[in-house]
């Protein structure tokens, strides 16, 4: 009796539904049927691009890999590439999380998956951006091992980085570098002297830089493109009394130091009653550094940065007084009750 009452709008539509779907040979009650379930599982009406999803991620010929597999097997990855255990802590700890919270195929995540999970993390944006590079290197190692498409970018290429707020350079006053050093663990020591009076970064010391690297004889050190944030090999000319606080591990060898720097920094700052200051021995070594030779291109040559950075951040920040009482930081003979003496 229904199918009597059609209107001649209700009898048009009917008859293009049909054309519509005569090339699939399913009957027009079927397709309905599909459609109301398809409906239903998504929540709305975006069919053609589900559809269109699953079949580039899920009919794409690419092997079924959960996230928790992926982070398994690019973290034995980087532990035979040799990488500093603070780097395997970091995968450990940023990757490990992400496994957990995404629980699916790695070619299934898209750019506003990770965004939401990144989001979520209770977290400024300098740590949103270290978990974000970390994810960029799983996600550019996962198109390596073919799962993911080697045409395209990944998902974590595709997410912008968090804008950063710049914060004004902090340095520490000759006084505090020296109380540093007077409560430095013997194995620590050579990580403040290197970063303080060579500019050297904490990212290098961590990748390998080894007591090789330092030519004693010369006053030299060379941090190889290997290890350097820039990947290339730079050469950086040793003050006097950067040497003399190295002379004592003049025959040591292999990495200079390695480990996370974190805890015994926080040891050495309490002990010396120093306020910790983010990256602030190596901002020192470049405001001291570029008030002593007023060259900002040379400054930036042993930094491994632009001389537009150096003179951005480290023009004309100290007093030459306080320059010259910085390079004059060191050691004085065992027997005496000082460690350090300032000139």
């Amino acid at each position: 009796m229904q199918a009597l009452k059609l209107t001649g709008a209700e009898r048009q539509i009917y008859v293009e539904a049909e054309r519509a779907i005569a090339r699939t040979g399913i009957p027009l009650h079927s397709v309905a049927h599909e459609f109301a379930r398809c409906f239903d599982i998504l929540g709305h009406g975006g069919i053609v691009e589900a559809a269109r999803y699953f079949k580039k991620h899920v009919e794409a010929g690419l092997p079924e890999v959960t996230v928790a597999e992926a982070v398994s097997r690019f973290t034995e990855a980087k532990k035979a590439e040799g990488m500093s255990d603070l780097y395997l802590k970091d995968i450990r700890g940023y990757l490990g999380r992400f496994a957990g919270q995404l629980q699916c195929n790695i070619a299934t995540i898209q750019p506003e998956d990770l965004r939401q999970y990144l989001s979520a993390l209770d977290a400024g944006p300098v740590t949103r951006n270290n978990h974000r590079r970390l994810l960029v290197a799983l996600f550019n190692f996962a198109k390596g091992e073919g799962w993911l498409r080697g045409n395209e970018e990944t998902a974590a290429q595709r997410l912008g980085a968090y804008k950063v707020k710049e914060r004004e350079v902090e340095i520490f006053t000759p006084a505090e570098v020296a109380k540093l050093l007077a409560h430095a663990e013997e194995d620590f020591l050579p990580w403040i002297v290197l970063i303080a009076f060579g500019g050297v970064r904490n990212e290098e010391l961590a990748k390998g830089l080894v007591w090789e690297s330092v030519n004693f004889n010369r006053g030299y050190i060379i941090v190889s493109a290997a290890i350097a944030k820039t990947n290339r090999k730079r050469k950086i000319e040793l003050p006097e009394n950067a040497l003399e606080w190295l002379a004592p591990y003049r025959n040591r060898t292999g990495p200079i130091f390695n480990r996370d720097f974190r805890k015994p920094l926080k040891r050495t700052c309490d002990a010396a009653r120093v306020k910790y200051k983010r990256n602030a021995l190596r901002h020192s070594f470049g405001s001291y550094r570029m008030e002593t030779v007023k060259n900002a291109g040379q400054v930036a040559l042993e930094m491994g940065n632009s001389a537009a950075i150096v003179m951005k951040h480290y023009f004309d920040i100290v007093e030459a007084r306080a320059a010259k009482e910085y390079w004059n930081i060191r050691p004085v003979p065992r027997n005496d009750r000082k460690i350090v003496a300032l000139a």
